[in-house]
């Protein structure tokens, strides 16, 4: 891999190097959550002829995106970067939420062998009688549920079981849209010097690491207090803050306004707080993912970020002929990251009931997911953007772009 340092491209120019992380980190998510995640939720789900148990790829997307939030939102005004990043997440993550709640219900019902509720306001909301008959229930989504996800607000009341998230992955867009706001609010400020700016992406690594072990220490027997604590925390997305403050650090290590000895310290820290965030007991408990994997594994694809950023773009034999289709992938991540999930077990329930093996159920759930991205992607996420946005500016100068689609900015994932 090239590591000679070199200007940062030109825009308008792709580079690879940024699509093969995407795409590299977005499958990983997959993954983990097909083959590994899935059989933890369902015992069915099993079978499959490989089983990811790392879990990285979501907060390496996440590094990315902050890594471009800095890049495009020094090119234009705060507010109109803001309502361009909303108006390109929000309206799929809605309609993502929408399809994942009838299907589940239906699907859950059908592989409870429960009866379904009479009419459509009982199939919508309805409570199934009787007990379950199949050995492995789902658990029904209810009103609760789908209220909750459509506002964003699973994190805040799961522990207290007042609803639950509709899938898994959803906890990522809440967390990004709140550091989306935080950067608007803060880069046009006079006070914002390069030392206080530094400053605060070192707060953005300690002060939650405080928060979690030394103020609120975790606990595997949370009482009422550490719940509400812990949903706070969750909530505000703190667990995730050190991803944040690494993508920025590196894009001001690519305009080399920070030295490499303080990019390796920030990089350093960075590891180490993931694995803290991710593995508070300093091991993995039942539910989670292999410890040691999970954090070698963003070390390994953080390194990737740091190349990416500063180094020339990558030129791997054989790369040229490949590029289109990592390109393709790398623009329908955001919906690929929406649909995998939840959806994705339940395809694989589905096919489990048909009699098809691990081995094709593998490549199947995976496809279906790469066709659903790209559906909800051309479909809801590229066409409401633009209606949303040209509504916006119809009466305003026209401007340069903020952000060209090169440019990834948006994440998904489980990790």
């Amino acid at each position: 891999m090239p590591t000679t340092p070199t200007p940062t491209p030109v825009r308008g120019v792709r580079r690879i190097s940024w699509d093969l992380l995407r795409v590299f980190a977005v499958l990983a998510v997959i993954l983990g959550h097909v083959t590994h995640q899935g059989a933890l939720l369902h015992p069915e789900l099993t079978g499959y002829p490989v089983r990811v148990t790392a879990q990285f790829g979501a907060a390496i997307l996440l590094v990315i995106s902050a890594f471009f939030v800095c890049a495009s939102l020094r090119k234009g005004h705060p507010g109109r970067w803001l309502w361009n990043r909303v108006a390109r997440l929000v309206p799929a993550y809605l309609v993502a939420v929408l399809v994942t709640y009838l299907v589940t219900r239906y699907a859950a019902i059908r592989f409870s062998g429960l009866p379904f509720p009479p009419g459509l306001t009982g199939f919508l909301f309805g409570v199934p009688q009787g007990l379950p008959t199949d050995p492995s229930p789902w658990y029904i989504p209810t009103w609760a549920d789908l209220l909750a996800n459509l506002g964003m607000v699973p994190e805040w009341g799961y522990r207290f079981e007042w609803f639950y998230y509709l899938d898994g992955s959803y906890w990522t867009l809440p967390v990004q849209l709140a550091a989306f706001a935080c950067a608007a609010l803060l880069w046009p400020r006079a006070w914002r010097t390069h030392r206080v700016t530094v400053g605060l992406l070192w707060a953005l690594i300690l002060v939650p690491l405080v928060i979690r072990f030394a103020i609120v220490p975790p606990s595997l027997e949370p009482s009422t207090h550490q719940k509400v604590v812990d949903s706070v925390f969750y909530g505000l997305g703190l667990h995730r803050a050190h991803v944040f403050a690494i993508g920025a650090a590196l894009w001001l290590w690519s305009k080399e306004r920070l030295a490499h000895w303080h990019v390796a310290l920030f990089v350093l820290a960075t590891c180490v707080a993931q694995d803290l965030q991710v593995f508070p007991f300093h091991r993995e408990l039942p539910q989670d993912a292999q410890r040691w994997p999970s954090t070698i594994g963003f070390a390994v694809l953080l390194a990737g970020v740091c190349f990416a950023a500063r180094g020339p773009d990558w030129r791997f034999p054989g790369l040229r002929r490949v590029a289109p289709a990592v390109t393709w992938l790398a623009g329908i991540s955001y919906g690929l990251y929406l649909v995998h999930q939840e959806l994705g077990y339940i395809l694989a329930r589905a096919l489990i009931n048909l009699g098809v093996p691990g081995w094709l159920r593998l490549p199947a759930v995976v496809a279906a997911a790469v066709l659903a991205g790209w559906a909800i992607t051309a479909g809801v996420e590229r066409p409401v953007h633009r209606w949303l946005t040209a509504r916006r500016d119809r009466h305003r100068k026209p401007e340069e772009p903020q952000v060209t689609d090169s440019e990834p900015v948006f994440v998904g994932g489980g990790s």
